[in-house]
């Protein structure tokens, strides 16, 4: 079970840095500390093993299917903030894990891969929650073209995996480690967005969104600078105001 572990963790490793294609079994068996022939016992093939690394992360999957599904459940209907929320909500305790930041780099490798085996394993393991995101939207927007919500998705998840992934950059750059670089203020207010509610039909009017969490603005209503606030803590408030941004433009223009 240790060598299993082991093997997965460098195989992890190896398809976040190197992709699909230029991930090799024996540079994996080497980095596990186990012989190509134990790894091959184990998994029998590059694909398998892609397979099973993508497996020992079903749990962050499911958990991120299943609170989009509980949104579009809801009574009370839901927002695309709600929506952005909850799966950025996912990506950073998914960032958090042990080895949650490689696995999100593995993800951002592979879902582009061009390999026939590379397309396939996305096809099986990571569209399924894609394509909930893309009904939960068409549900806010539901006069577009799947096409249309299918591009906002790509846009949406393409960003959210660079900011997690690039978050340690981000962090140099906004606290401004050149001398004598000022900080930047904190947007304020969120932007207006589409409310799904079940029981209107005529749905997509705009609607008023919630204060941020975390108390960043600052009393009188003017951005709090980031010298005065942990970005760490101000990273998803602000970007789920630039994605659901983001997202209204594609589903509006």
């Amino acid at each position: 079970m240790l060598r299993k572990s082991a093997i997965l963790l460098a195989a992890n490793s190896h398809f976040a840095h190197h992709g699909y294609r230029g991930a090799s079994l024996r540079d994996i068996a080497r980095d596990a500390g186990v012989s190509l022939t134990l790894l091959n016992h184990h998994f029998g093939s590059k694909f398998q093993l892609l397979s099973a690394v993508i497996e020992a992360h079903r749990k962050v999957l499911d958990d991120r299917a299943s609170s989009m599904r509980a949104l579009m459940s809801s009574p009370a209907g839901y927002t695309v903030r709600d929506m952005v929320v909850s799966w950025v909500h996912q990506g950073f305790e998914t960032a958090a894990q042990t080895d949650g930041e490689v696995f999100l780099r593995l993800v951002s490798r592979v879902i582009d891969d061009p390999e026939e085996e590379a397309v396939q394993i996305v096809r099986e393991n990571l569209d399924d929650g894609a394509q909930i995101f893309i009904d939960a939207l068409l549900r806010c927007y539901p006069a577009a073209s799947r096409y249309t919500a299918a591009c906002a998705y790509m846009w949406f998840n393409a960003s959210l995996l660079k900011f997690l992934i690039g978050s340690k950059r981000l962090l140099r750059l906004a606290r401004s480690e050149v001398p004598g670089a000022s900080a930047v203020p904190l947007p304020h207010p969120l932007p207006s967005e589409i409310h799904f509610d079940p029981a209107d039909t005529t749905r997509g009017a705009p609607a008023d969104l919630h204060p941020p969490p975390n108390g960043l603005p600052v009393p009188d209503g003017s951005a709090a600078p980031l010298a005065h606030v942990d970005l760490r803590e101000a990273d998803q408030a602000l970007l789920c105001r630039f994605l659901v941004a983001g997202i209204e433009a594609v589903m509006q223009a």
